[in-house]
């Protein structure tokens, strides 16, 4: 039989066969094409099985099954190419600069959330690779290796979206540092980076879906419960907006603040040279919190700080914030920079000598129960914890009513605070130790006229 009498006997075949038959393949290819979109990483025993199960053989011919959909192709520019698909998610933009370049900016217009941004970098020296849309801070890390991808994925939860909207032009930038935060200057490096669909961002996380009661405003939100947690006053303010204030009426004497800031469109730079900012809290009846700043609901919970009101439950509370340096000095608000703030009610608590402490924490899916506590004068100007034996720990630290002026440090066994901080009650996970050792927490500014320093001990829920 030649080339011809198989076309037409193929011909015939087709014309004879049940058209329903037929129509089943392009929904076969469809669900093919679906699953591989959802795919990250498929073993060769995998993609063979598959395979086999979407072909479908008609009698006397080797296979009628089209094509599998084309892969993106690679993306090419100044003579570095970026992969077109990425642990296969495809590529939706790609940009490259030239050779000795250690700045590069382009304009993307986001037309989905879920992504991966991916840099590759080419260089001799060590150095810091940083990546911002529309100054919005997405992500920094080393790059070491050449050619070596560094990635992070962006759920449609993150605060990218509120900096750049989609269906609108952003500005994407890539900026390769040293290890002093100077622009790299080696002559020999060369930046790229691939925007790739990714809608596996953000599975696994505790993110849930919006409620009617959430607060939100400029494409951010503060969750209504959190936990056993309930919002009691919500404010975010817009771009540019040097303070904002609320109020609340306080059930109990604990509260716990959560605040959304951002740093974007300030200076960039690492270690010494890149500012340290946060959020400063300050109520009404003198109560004082410097906040460490996330966006997303996981980042506003774990960097959440519990703390002790001095006004009585039941009366209401006036509460402002503002942007600060790490020494809680009031820093010029960025034309991009946005702060809010929410207050909670604490849920459930234990007190220990005056001081309210969360019968129950959690960290990264583990609960912690409150075991003991140890308190200090605030004019001691230290209070310090024995830390248990064969079991890994958490550990609360704060203080109450020793004055805006002072301020304080802590000393863990794997971490310190990089910073000093007022008031409000902070926390931190320890792994077990084979002996007992000592964490402190203590004053490092200031002269307390009185108030308490405290410690609280939390071992797992077995």
């Amino acid at each position: 039989m030649n080339l011809q009498d198989l076309r037409d006997e193929l011909h015939a075949r087709a014309a004879d066969s049940d058209p329903q038959q037929s129509d089943l393949l392009p929904g076969v290819h469809q669900k093919i094409r679906r699953t591989k979109r959802r795919r990250i990483v498929t073993t060769a025993g995998a993609a063979a099985a598959a395979v086999a199960l979407a072909v479908t053989v008609v009698p006397g011919v080797l296979s009628n099954s089209t094509p599998d959909p084309a892969r993106t192709p690679p993306y090419t520019q100044n003579g570095f190419t970026l992969p077109g698909d990425k642990d296969g998610q495809p590529l939706v933009k790609g940009w490259t600069g030239k050779a000795g370049e250690s700045h590069v900016e382009f304009t993307w217009t986001p037309t989905a959330k879920d992504v991966k941004f991916v840099a590759y970098c080419k260089q001799d020296a060590e150095a810091t690779v940083w990546i911002r849309v529309n100054g919005f801070d997405v992500h920094h890390n080393d790059c070491t290796d050449n050619g070596i991808p560094i990635s992070d994925s962006l759920p449609a939860g993150t605060g990218l979206w509120a900096d750049a909207p989609i269906g609108k032009p952003a500005k994407v930038t890539l900026d390769l540092v040293d290890l002093d935060g100077r622009p790299l200057t080696d002559g020999k490096q060369q930046l790229g980076i691939g925007i790739y669909q990714d809608p596996s961002a953000g599975t696994g996380t505790r993110s849930a879906a919006a409620r009617p009661d959430d607060y939100a405003s400029n494409g951010l939100r503060f969750r209504q419960q959190v936990g056993r947690q309930t919002r009691l006053g919500a404010v975010i303010g817009d771009r540019g907006q040097r303070q904002v204030a609320t109020s609340f009426v306080p059930r109990s004497r604990s509260v716990v603040v959560q605040v959304i800031g951002t740093q974007d469109d300030y200076v960039m730079g690492w270690q010494a040279l890149r500012p340290e900012y946060r959020v400063q809290v300050r109520f009404s009846d003198g109560t004082v919190v410097n906040c460490d700043t996330g966006y997303g609901d996981d980042l506003q919970q774990n960097l959440s700080e519990p703390l002790q009101l001095t006004a009585p439950p039941g009366s209401p509370v006036a509460v402002t914030a503002r942007l600060v340096d790490k020494d809680g000095r009031e820093v010029p608000m960025s034309p991009r920079a946005r702060i809010g703030v929410a207050v909670y009610d604490a849920g459930p608590q234990t007190t220990q000598y005056g001081i309210d402490f969360n019968r129950e924490m959690e960290s990264e899916g583990v609960k912690y129960r409150f075991v003991r506590a140890v308190v200090a004068p605030g004019k001691d100007g230290r209070v310090q914890l024995t830390t248990p034996v064969g079991t890994p720990f958490l550990w609360t630290f704060g203080s109450v009513g020793v004055g805006p002026t002072v301020w304080t440090r802590w000393d863990g066994l794997t971490a310190h605070q990089d910073g000093p901080r007022a008031g409000g009650m902070h926390w931190t996970t320890e792994e077990a130790q084979t002996e007992p050792k000592k964490v402190d927490f203590y004053v490092n500014a200031g002269k307390p006229t009185g108030g308490t320093l405290y410690i609280g001990l939390y071992e797992p829920i077995r």
